[in-house]
């Protein structure tokens, strides 16, 4: 009974807006339970539901601020399609143009950084803004034909709507914000962009002072750059199935879980790869640590194995937190899935 209660609370009061949602929680709840006799079965529950009306007709009657300019019969739905393809295909395109902003910057030879990457910058948010400004226009416009054109739904069961077709109702906890997929997504592809305009020695390392000078540095060598690109489009790709599964699901779900967990691993595996590699700085960043005496304070350092114990260090540290987040992901994913 409690579990067809909930059920219809929440399918009603996800349709408002949040700050109105526990309020009307609770006077609904409240409502339902003052309509039913003590020890009720599972059919009065879903008599009284049903008079109460579909929860899409009565979470409009509970709006402070009606909403016609699409109507009630399209409106959840019109706001459905709006919630999954313009942040999708904004953050897309968004990408793509980044993308492109990027490999126009590898074509100059300007070693301009704030120039190269307000242009990298500026042409992704344009055009991602320009899609999802699009998407708005030709959604609303069909949605609005439809809703004019006097097209009825066809009706679903007796009273229009079936008891049984009420959602599971969701622990709030075990949501994702619509902004977390999204800025995960943006930021994992601008700093991996970043990444492989460095290792193609588009952009410099490093900025030493030298005698009133400013000198550049590569301090990683050629070698290790060149191996490190494909890693870190490795990571990229990981990283945007991540974002979208969070923009897709926008809650703790079995496949954000995997998707998170596995990028975690992966990345764990790879850095740790690439940390314990030989030869990663540059003969010319090295020289300069050596003039420097900086290259002395490293050597007095012990070893494991051959190993410098600073690079054991951030291995643990890497393991330990790889380890927390995959056992946080498992932690939302099983609360998100107890009744």
């Amino acid at each position: 009974m409690s579990n067809l209660i909930e059920r219809y609370v929440y399918d009603v009061t996800r349709r408002l807006p949040e700050k109105e949602r526990e309020d009307v929680k609770k006077e609904l709840r409240a409502n339902i339970y003052d309509m039913l006799p003590d020890g009720a079965s599972d059919e009065a529950v879903k008599k009284v539901l049903y008079e109460l009306g579909s929860p899409a007709s009565l979470a409009e009657k509970y709006r402070t601020h009606p909403r016609y300019l699409i109507s009630p019969a399209y409106f959840d739905e019109y706001v459905r399609v709006l919630k999954w393809v313009l942040p999708l295909v904004g953050v897309i395109v968004m990408v793509i143009g980044f993308v492109v902003g990027a490999f126009d910057a590898a074509k100059e030879s300007t070693a301009n950084i704030p120039f190269v990457m307000s242009g990298i910058i500026s042409n992704g948010v344009s055009m991602g803004v320009s899609a999802a400004f699009q998407v708005l226009i030709w959604t609303t416009i069909g949605f609005a034909i439809a809703d004019h054109s006097g097209a009825k739904q066809p009706k679903v069961g007796e009273h229009g709507w079936k008891v049984e077709d009420l959602p599971e109702a969701q622990n709030a906890k075990a949501s994702i914000p619509l902004s977390e997929g999204i800025a995960e997504l943006v930021v994992s592809v601008v700093f991996s962009i970043i990444g492989i305009l460095f290792c193609a020695g588009r952009l410099p390392f490093m900025m030493v002072f030298a005698q009133g000078d400013m000198v550049f540095y590569n301090i990683f060598s050629q070698s290790f750059l060149n191996m490190l690109i494909p890693f870190i489009l490795v990571s990229m790709v990981l990283a945007v199935v991540q974002g979208i599964a969070k923009i897709n699901d926008r809650r703790w779900s079995v496949f954000v879980c995997v998707s998170v967990v596995a990028k975690s691993l992966i990345s764990m595996v790879l850095t740790i790869y690439l940390v314990n590699q030989p030869n990663i700085l540059s003969t010319e960043f090295h020289s300069f640590l050596v003039q420097s005496e900086v290259a002395d304070v490293f050597s007095i350092l012990p070893h494991v194995n051959g190993t410098n114990v600073l690079v054991i260090a951030f291995c643990v540290l890497i393991i330990i937190g790889t380890v927390s987040e995959s056992i946080k992901a498992i932690k939302n994913t099983v609360q998100a899935h107890v009744k």
